[in-house]
């Protein structure tokens, strides 16, 4: 399986038209259905049915070339990156947890370091990241990283219910109340699940999505509750008046919390800046928990 090959036919599903890939790629038509053959010889599947310069991609060529995108994608990256790393100062985050912090923080680093340039990602299968800065539940620890604090997980509903009214919340208030929850996979479901079923409790779930955007839409919708993060996705519990439409309570389950690490990427000799911005990191978090 060669690079020329992937891109070849990553350019012709793009298009699903060979002509036109050719053109763009200013190679013949024949060498793209050349390298798209090669490929379904190696991989022993159909990757797209051919009528004449048209193709249209199967099933097993749609997942291929969701497999393959990612890949190209962060090949064509390295030239830029490079230039990037020898012109600027440049420092790498993979977000996948506490997003909504990161702009403040990092306005405030480059506040004093205005030189420095950075890539921000969110994607857990990538690779290419000096930092990464993810959540788990407590009794789970990374190797190479710190944490930078366990995070309290709040009851969030729309602010003027019944709900919103008391002063702690108990499951028996939410026998029967829907929720939005995250899908599986992330620490906050992991946490509310574990403990939900240690008390007995079998939320009515109602709604899930994969986006915490969304959720905060729908919960200041009245569409349904939803367990909130206390710091990541907001500021602190005791600051109501944030312009949104939820309110935050405390729920009354002993350590319902997460916890948030800054890992730091194995096997790679981390830059005096990259280095500066980690202890600043640490910093800025043990300043909110204050």
């Amino acid at each position: 399986m060669e690079l020329y090959q992937l891109r070849y036919f990553a350019r012709a599903a793009a298009y699903e038209n060979i002509s036109m890939a050719a053109q763009d790629l200013h190679v013949t038509q024949p060498s793209i259905s050349k390298a798209v053959k090669a490929l379904e010889k190696e991989l022993q599947v159909e990757l797209m049915r051919r009528n004449g310069k048209y193709c249209e991609l199967t099933h097993e060529g749609r997942r291929f070339q969701a497999r393959i995108l990612p890949v190209l994608a962060e090949l064509d990256e390295i030239p830029a990156e490079i230039q990037n790393r020898r012109a600027r100062k440049q420092i790498r985050v993979n977000v996948l947890s506490a997003s909504f912090m990161m702009p403040s923080l990092i306005k405030k680093y480059r506040e004093t370091h205005p030189d420095v340039f950075f890539t921000l990602l969110d994607r857990r299968e990538a690779i290419n990241w000096d930092i990464c800065i993810r959540s788990t539940l407590p009794e789970v620890f990374f190797s190479n990283a710190v944490k930078l604090m366990d995070e309290r997980l709040l009851f969030a509903c729309k602010k003027g219910t019944e709900l919103a009214e008391k002063e702690r919340i108990s499951l028996r208030d939410l026998t029967d109340v829907d929720f939005i929850v995250l899908k599986k996979g992330g620490s906050i479901r992991a946490v509310s699940d574990k403990k939900f079923k240690e008390r007995g409790f079998i939320p009515r779930i109602s709604y899930e999505c994969d986006n915490h955007y969304i959720l905060k839409r729908m919960v200041e919708e009245g569409l349904g509750v939803a367990i909130w993060p206390e710091y990541s996705w907001r500021r602190k519990l005791e600051e109501e008046d944030d312009g949104s439409g939820i309110c935050l309570k405390p729920l009354d389950i002993a350590e319902f919390t997460r916890s948030l690490y800054l890992i730091r990427q194995k096997d790679v000799k981390l830059t005096e800046k990259i280095e500066e911005f980690i202890e600043f990191t640490i910093d800025y978090f043990d300043m909110i928990k204050k």
